[in-house]
């Protein structure tokens, strides 16, 4: 190539980096003039109120005192840790309920006067005897991450009633919170993520993949039982009833993750370590199944509630179903978004309330 050619060859080459320089330019004073934060999105306010905890079951909790806008709404952690009302430690002079549960019994995408746990307290204050609900709720948590929050900072607060809300992914899903929390503290030491918006938007949509791959991964069967190795009880050859119900299970989701014995075990594994801690510490517990949130009359999950029921029952446990109170009223009519099949919004926290304020209150004239 002679000397023409190769300035030539130059000069083009040097015309696609120019034009590239001012399309990422243009791009990037375009996002700015957006507002794109790619932190903002990918933490979702999860930076404000979670840490890592230092207890492997728990994985990650909420942090004392934290304020700020999370989980789509505005939300305020109490000194001790939680969300709504804060109660002392000790025996309290009345009825004591604690409630865990995942996004649901926290009260993602909902002011905290509408969530459950809430509404509850309300309705208990009326019956002119001295309640407490406290609610223990953290957006992500599986059951045993729920009992293990339970065992690390419920307990000193002597609960006469602990209510376990369970959604039907409870039983085995991976939560990504912790991962985006790393992450975020990984791009933030990224001089380039730090100051260019184009560099985050891109690598936030590389994140996204890498996360539903990691999603992917985790709830592998064979990844799960060995993340979880010495935290799943074993199920026995002739549990007649338990095979019955796992082979009519549906092939929809969550249901299809209910013909797993690992993700039941580590279920049973839950309510056992609940049950030995209801033991010692004298308290009664009743786990509330939550539905799935599908369209239609005829609701999928059916076989996923005996199951539930199966295993509380299994330990003595109480269970409250609201299954026919949300087809009642039109569980598509609960949602808190077309999209959403598992966040319940007001109306059905509403409901939810109602029907635990009746079995506290029973359960509280039968101990009296």
């Amino acid at each position: 190539m002679g000397k023409h050619g190769i300035k030539g060859a130059l000069a083009n080459l040097c015309l696609v980096i120019a034009s590239l320089l001012i399309t990422c330019g243009v791009a990037e004073i375009g996002l700015r003039l957006r507002g794109y934060r790619v932190f903002g999105d990918l933490e979702s306010g999860r930076n404000l109120i979670l840490e890592p905890s230092a207890n492997p079951d728990v994985k990650y909790e909420l942090v004392p005192g934290a304020s700020g806008y999370a989980w789509g709404t505005q939300v305020k952690i109490n000194a001790h840790g939680h969300r709504g009302r804060m109660g002392e430690p000790g025996k309290f002079g009345g009825f004591r309920a604690i409630v865990l549960g995942d996004s649901i019994t926290f009260g993602n995408l909902l002011p905290v006067e509408a969530t459950y746990a809430e509404i509850l307290q309300t309705m208990l204050d009326g019956s002119g005897a001295r309640y407490e609900v406290l609610n223990f709720g953290v957006g992500g948590y599986d059951t045993l991450q729920e009992v293990a929050l339970l065992e690390n900072r419920g307990l000193s607060y002597k609960p006469d009633l602990v209510v376990v809300a369970f959604c039907l992914n409870d039983i085995g899903i991976a939560s990504p919170n912790l991962e985006y929390i790393e992450r975020v503290k990984r791009y933030r030491s990224n001089w380039l993520l730090s100051i260019s918006r184009l560099a985050q938007l891109i690598t936030r949509r590389l994140d996204r993949i890498q996360i539903e791959k990691w999603m992917e991964e985790k709830n592998q069967e064979a990844v799960f039982a060995k993340d979880y190795a010495g935290r799943i009880a074993p199920l026995a050859d002739d549990e007649r009833e338990l095979q019955a119900l796992m082979r009519r299970l549906p092939s929809d989701y969550p249901s299809n993750w209910y013909r797993s014995a690992v993700r039941i075990g580590r279920l049973r594994y839950a309510f056992e370590h609940l049950a030995a801690l209801a033991g010692r510490e004298s308290f009664s517990v009743v786990i509330l199944i939550v539905p799935w949130l599908v369209d239609g009359h005829s609701y999928p999950h059916q076989v996923a509630h005996e199951i539930v029921n199966l295993e509380a029952r299994r330990v003595g446990f109480d269970t409250l179903e609201v299954l026919q109170d949300f087809m009642d009223a039109g569980i598509e009519s609960l949602r808190i978004s077309s999209a959403d099949d598992v966040h319940p919004n007001a109306k059905g926290h509403q409901i939810i309330a109602a029907k635990l304020a009746r079995f506290v209150s029973e359960k509280r004239h039968n101990a009296m």
